[in-house]
């Protein structure tokens, strides 16, 4: 129907037109139009044999909504029209001098007449196109949404089947207990860059194993390493193969993910306050069937301030939302929530480190990884020597101060607990129990804060 009535040879032009052919009046209009476009091609000639230029180059028939047809010729000649009363200067522009006759009036006058009723009729014609194309909407809609799903589900086959690994189809848990086991995990858009070999990594976790808290270098991997878990049980959860060996989940409600930090100078928000807004609906709206992934929270700010709340919403998450939880930082004191919780659990990147160099490894391991060798990090940058120099000996300066506290700390500690033992009154060997002194008692409170 769009072939028959649309002319496909204005439409090149920008005009959409019906076909003058499809319908009899309008093809008697087209008629009377093409007639009188020929007239004033007829009079163009005349006028440029009159003052001596070329038609079609130096003299020119144009239209403009605003004149409708008129003749244009260049600036330089226009002192071939000034004075001849035969013909009326329109205007003047940077391209030349427009003018027109009575006769161009008079044609353009009825080619404008013709052309409204053409259009007229045009409309006419359209309206019952559409009315016969609106009979058709539910099954173009439907036709629609299938082709779009069939375009998702080739999509989804073709990753699974090319990339360098084929994907496996993951086991779905409806009901029962949360499981999340994905075993050499890899992440879909990295493993296809050229000259990349991508080491997979596990993700394995349960009831007893709820939170990972994860430690390591700069570059070592642990945000590709979190968005990869991230992504596949995206990918799971909307009907595609997964970029695993192996892999079984339980349906989860949401994923909830904290990875890069902007502002946003839009709305005033600093790049802080974006992520404790991020945050705070991650807290709302995590439950015990949630996936949520933390990268670095607490950077923004004061490394103590920011360090305390990355403790509070982590050990939030493990106590009260116990959801699988991903939780890559650079605060060492953190890990110690695993000593705390049973259902934390420490792991880190890989890395072999020297003297001369550092050699990420990729790979996660058990346990806590003691230092994020941001150093070494900055002499991949080729950072200048002296710049090195003086930031290794800044961090040994920090480092002997934290551990002559943490000495104080317990020798303080120490004291205040022999005390307390030597305060102890009424000790009962057979029920363990025994009395504190006020005093005693006051000693051990300051203590425990």
């Amino acid at each position: 129907m769009v072939e028959q009535i649309i002319d496909l040879e204005a439409v090149e032009q920008g005009e959409y037109l019906v076909k003058s052919d499809f319908d009899s009046q309008l093809q008697e209009r087209k008629q009377e139009m093409d007639e009188i476009h020929s007239k004033m091609k007829r009079h163009l000639a005349s006028v440029a044999k009159d003052i001596g230029l070329e038609a079609g180059s130096s003299i020119k028939l144009e239209f403009v909504s605003q004149h409708g047809y008129h003749f244009r010729i260049t600036l330089k000649d226009e002192t071939l029209i000034r004075k001849n009363n035969s013909y009326r200067i329109l205007d003047a522009i940077k391209g030349g001098v427009r003018f027109t006759t009575s006769k161009l009036q008079d044609y353009s006058d009825s080619f404008a007449t013709l052309k409204s009723a053409y259009e007229e009729q045009q409309q006419t014609i359209v309206a019952e196109v559409i009315r016969v194309a609106i009979g058709y909407i539910d099954p173009w809609t439907m036709l629609n949404n299938q082709i779009a799903q069939l375009d998702c589900l080739v999509s989804f086959a073709v990753s699974a089947s090319t990339a360098p690994i084929p994907y496996v189809r993951p086991k779905m848990h409806k009901d029962g207990p949360s499981v999340l086991k994905l075993s050499q995990i890899r992440h879909p858009c990295l493993e296809l860059q050229e000259d990349v070999n991508f080491i997979a990594n596990d993700a394995l976790f349960a009831q007893d194993a709820s939170m990972y808290i994860i430690t390591g270098p700069n570059m070592g991997g642990k945000s590709t390493y979190i968005r990869s878990v991230g992504v596949t049980v995206l990918m799971a959860h909307v009907g595609a193969f997964v970029p695993c060996e192996n892999a079984e989940m339980s349906i989860v409600d949401c994923i909830l993910g904290r990875v890069g930090a902007n502002d946003n100078f839009t709305k005033g928000l600093s790049t802080f306050m974006v992520e404790m807004i991020e945050t705070a609906g991650i807290i709302r709206k995590a439950t015990g069937k949630s996936l949520v992934i933390i990268d670095e929270l607490g950077r923004g700010t004061s490394t103590y301030e920011g360090c305390g709340i990355a403790w509070s919403i982590a050990e939030w998450l493990a106590k009260d939302s116990k959801c699988f939880t991903l939780f890559a930082t650079h605060f060492q004191e953190i890990t110690d929530l695993a000593t705390y919780v049973p259902n934390v659990k420490n792991c880190h990147m890989e890395a072999i480190v020297d003297e001369k160099r550092m050699t990420l490894l990729y790979q996660v391991k058990p346990g806590v990884m003691e230092k994020s060798f941001g150093i070494q990090v900055a002499k991949l940058a080729n950072f200048p020597p002296g710049v090195i120099q003086l930031a290794q000996k800044f961090y040994s300066e920090c480092e002997d101060h934290r551990g002559s506290l943490k000495e104080k700390h317990a020798a303080d500690g120490l004291k205040v607990l022999q005390s307390c033992f030597e305060q102890i009154d009424n000790f009962d060997c057979e029920s363990d129990t025994f009395s504190l002194s006020s005093d005693a008692l006051q000693n051990l409170r300051s203590l425990m804060n």
